[in-house]
């Protein structure tokens, strides 16, 4: 597997304003509307080690419809049917659904579909070079929350691969990080609208999480 680029990279900050790095960013963002891909998530231990990888398929449509739906090592489903974000473990029998706000906290997957005023309203974003050995790298940007702005990381790094998104490094309040790499990416027409709709299957247990 190709070494892991986000965290080899020389960070060196584009001389560019905000509004020109929100506005690149925004634009290939934009192209992710609607798309499908294979991933693979590490947890990144001491010296970016991988670790406990887990693997699946992914489906997102913009705004709020996503169903991540893990395969290795233990089955898991996550699914936003735009109004709710459903958390399945089969395993377990267990349920777990949590109201989604746009309001409130920033995920990972909804900074895909947020806009070029979201952006720069809710982040800190920066575009960083690569540098001269990553030459499949497109581009690379990293968001970091403003101060009052409720999000669920504290950095996330967004790195394109000829064009297409392909790996996402989320680091969150204690430092944990996890890294998300995708793979043959496919942008549909259209996806089935039951990829978006779960309904707990009898005998599940059924957790109603509230959103402060």
């Amino acid at each position: 597997m190709k070494p892991f680029i986000l965290l080899c990279v020389t960070l060196l900050s584009l001389s560019a304003t905000a509004d020109e790095v929100a506005k690149r960013l925004s634009d290939k963002l934009h192209l992710h509307q609607r798309f499908t891909a294979d991933f693979q998530q590490y947890t990144l231990g001491e010296g970016s080690a991988r670790e406990e990888l887990s693997s699946g398929t992914l489906w997102i449509e913009q705004p709020n419809r996503l169903r991540w739906e893990t395969q290795e090592p233990f089955p898991q489903l996550i699914v936003g049917d735009g109004e709710n974000l459903w958390i399945y473990d089969p395993d377990l029998e267990q349920a777990t659904r949590r109201t989604l706000d746009a309001s409130q906290s920033f995920t990972p997957a909804s900074v895909i579909g947020a806009s070029e005023a979201e952006l720069l309203e809710r982040f800190v974003v920066t575009e960083i070079d690569a540098g001269i050995n990553a030459v499949s790298v497109d581009a690379l940007f990293e968001l970091r929350p403003k101060v009052g702005e409720s999000a669920e990381f504290e950095r996330l790094r967004i790195l394109f691969n000829d064009q297409n998104l392909s790996e996402i490094l989320i680091e969150d309040g204690l430092g944990q990080r996890s890294l998300i790499m995708l793979s043959n990416l496919k942008f549909p027409a259209q996806i089935a609208p039951s990829q978006f709709i779960f309904a707990p299957p009898p005998g599940t247990d059924l957790i109603e999480a509230r959103t402060e």
